[in-house]
């Protein structure tokens, strides 16, 4: 390909033709001479002696696509880079490892970061220079993108021991960081206490959620304070977390007409949201939904939990049963444009019902979204308009359903933002997870049949030489073995098995686990994203606080122990309990930041719930009793082979009538066999 500047009419084509990537082949015609992280590039760099310009980001990033609109499809900007630097563009869902490196990096030498997150490295990938997002030119006190790779350039040239000495202090601080304390701090529930106390400090008692604007939604902290509340039955918790709840289901971040939450809001009331909806989100959201159904019985928990799983099922499932990635912010060039209205339209639409419909989800002539636009929400004013309209609860709530399904056929008529096709076996263990809890939430057998098939295709299609592939699309894997797949499939495999007792399950993530530990830890218990001896590092990643995504090192920790639970296999529960001492200092340290790892190590701490249940007659209605009760730290066990080799169950085999045997912190009770004489013992589980 070639290294010219080309500024012709004519598309030129780079070196990320041939990559699968979505968000690679996006930028595959740029005048850039981009090249996907590899041997190749980085070995063009080193012989040529050039820096190297590295870009992250991904599909669905709204600002990704402004700068590659601005400046790399821009032939003068594209000459500066392929005359001075090698290009090399990364899909940070493809490489965690990558981005978990270069964003610490960023974060260091600016105070902050996200995506499109633009690094200068040194030919031995040691980064000097570093920032998000830059216009072409200097704008809005932001330097411009052709001033920084001019000036870096000349600095590179002039002054290169200078900049090698600056990224050789970088390098060093950032190893200084990532090297774990020899010592450790005793763990307690007082650790699960301060953090409990942190969270409701930061959290927003009149608009809800945690801080301040742009807000999350944070499914890993209220799901945290959900569980709390049921250990301690804090009101004030339960308050907490419930008002966040309610606040996201009815406003802009979510979808009201197609169900799902966008990324997150701008604005602190949850009304504009940034438009992109990730599957991760949206499965750790509908769990949180879930665990507030079970917790409070409001229908509106499982109706939300229930929506977000069918557009899940709806809009980001592939033919094969895997799930896919992301949808886009943008369509047509214009972010959100796809889910916004004008009143106009809605009233032309609607007819005589459009007056309700407006005035209950807020829609007016002079819109609430750039200009005239509308973002469908609900606040206190619309429950009042409800009230006042005189109507029947059951002929408004009718009116209004039929009024959603006609928008929203029309709606679908639209220019589609684009999907991001790439499956991902972290993120897709997380939608198993959720469809998992779907299905006890609600019996409904697609959630059940969804989660078994993607398990399946993640098996048969993504695990080769007991190995899992991260990321694959079009059956064109991605490299790299990292410690998030393992982490959240593992769990997905244990939830998994609570609704389909197929032991098979449990001996998949035993293997799992058996490759995981030697791959990604360390003598004293560290967990690391990847394998050791990563030629291409400088540092090997590492990340044990929850980001868009739990940390993964915490998932493993609370996997391996509901696996050990399971099986009986100490090995992994020591592996735990070393994490959990790893993990020592930062949980005492930065309790907010690592509640996914204080989750786990209330799990460890906490008296364990065992439920075995053996027999088929009158099995699936105990169950469904089992399912509508949300009891913490509990472990389900099922007999349907009758030679699982579970410890739980010796003694405990029939092949008549459902027998259940519910244990607490090593004491039994006395095995059931109605249905009446199950609810008690559940019902004393909560006294």
């Amino acid at each position: 390909m070639s290294e010219t500047n080309p500024v012709e009419a004519v598309k030129y084509t780079n070196y990320l033709i041939n990559e699968s990537s979505p968000y690679l082949l996006a930028h595959a015609h740029n005048p850039v001479n981009w090249y996907p992280w590899s041997k190749e590039a980085l070995d063009k760099a080193k012989r040529e002696d050039k820096p190297i310009f590295l870009s992250i980001g991904y599909a669905a990033c709204h600002w990704c696509h402004v700068m590659e609109e601005e400046s790399f499809a821009d032939g003068e900007v594209a000459g500066i880079l392929n005359e001075n630097y090698v290009a090399i563009k990364v899909d940070r869902e493809q490489r965690p490892d990558l981005d978990q490196i270069y964003m610490s990096a960023t974060m260091a030498m600016t105070g902050s970061g996200g995506w499109p997150m633009s690094v200068f490295l040194t030919p031995d990938l040691k980064p000097f220079f570093a920032g998000t997002y830059f216009p072409p030119d200097d704008r809005n006190g932001r330097p411009g993108l052709r001033y920084i790779l001019t000036e870096l350039a000349k600095g590179y040239k002039n002054e290169r021991i200078h900049i090698e000495e600056m990224a050789a202090r970088i390098v060093e601080a950032l190893k200084s960081g990532s090297l774990s304390s020899a010592e450790t701090i005793p763990l307690g529930k007082k650790n699960i206490d301060f953090a409990v106390r942190a969270l409701m400090n930061d959290h927003d008692p009149v608009l809800g959620g945690f801080g301040h604007a742009p807000k999350f939604p944070h499914p890993v902290e209220l799901s945290f304070i959900l569980r709390q509340y049921a250990s301690t039955s804090d009101c004030v918790l339960l308050a907490a977390a419930e008002k966040t709840l309610q606040v996201m289901a009815r406003g802009g971040i979510y979808d009201q007409l197609g169900g799902g939450f966008h990324r997150y809001s701008t604005d602190s009331r949850w009304l504009v949201p940034h438009f992109e909806k990730m599957l991760y989100d949206n499965a750790l959201l509908a769990s949180t939904y879930g665990d507030a159904y079970l917790i409070t019985g409001k229908e509106m928990y499982r109706q939300v939990a229930s929506e977000t799983l069918d557009f899940i099922l709806r809009e980001m499932t592939g033919p094969s049963g895997a799930f896919y990635s992301s949808l886009d912010a943008d369509s047509e060039g214009e972010e959100g444009k796809f889910y916004v209205w004008k009143k106009g339209e809605i009233d032309s639409i609607l007819g005589d019902k459009a007056p309700l419909f407006c005035q209950y989800y807020n829609i007016a002539d002079d819109g609430n979204f750039e200009g005239k636009t509308n973002i469908l929400n609900l606040d206190s004013a619309s429950e009042q308009y409800r009230q006042r309209t005189g109507l029947a609860p059951e002929e408004f709530s009718k009116i209004i359903e039929k009024s959603k399904r006609i928008l929203f056929d029309i709606r679908a008529r639209r220019v589609r933002p684009a999907t991001d096709d790439k499956i991902i076996t972290s993120w897709n263990g997380l939608a198993i997870s959720a469809l998992a809890r779907g299905y006890q939430i609600t019996a409904d057998e697609r959630y059940r049949a969804a989660a078994l098939k993607a398990a399946q295709f993640i098996r048969s299609n993504l695990y080769h030489d007991s190995l899992l592939v991260h990321s694959c699309r079009q059956m064109i894997n991605s490299p790299g073995a990292f410690l998030e797949d393992y982490a959240y499939l593992i769990s997905a495999l244990c939830d998994l098995y609570e609704i389909t007792y197929d032991f098979n399950l449990i001996e998949f993530s035993s293997e799992l686990a058996t490759t995981a530990v030697p791959l990604f830890t360390d003598q004293a218990g560290n967990f690391y994203l990847s394998p050791e001896n990563q030629a291409e590092y400088f540092i090997r990643p590492k990340d044990i606080a929850d980001g868009a995504l739990p940390a993964p090192g915490s998932i493993m920790i609370q996997a391996l122990l509901r696996l050990a639970e399971i099986t009986g296999n100490d090995k992994l529960r020591a592996q735990a309990e070393n994490g959990l001492t790893a993990f020592s200092n930062g949980i005492t340290a930065m309790p907010q930041a690592m509640i996914s790892a204080i989750a786990a190590l209330d799990y460890f701490l906490s008296d364990r719930v065992e439920i075995v249940v053996v027999g088929r007659d009158g099995r699936e209605d105990f169950m469904k009793e089992i399912y509508r009760r949300y009891i913490p730290h509990r472990v389900i066990i099922v007999s349907d082979r009758g030679d699982e080799c579970i410890p739980l169950l010796e003694g405990r085999k029939s092949g008549g009538p459902a027998t259940a045997y519910i244990c607490r912190n090593f004491a039994c009770r006395k095995p059931v066999t109605t249905l009446e004489e199950l609810k008690k013992e559940l019902d004393s589980l909560s006294e």
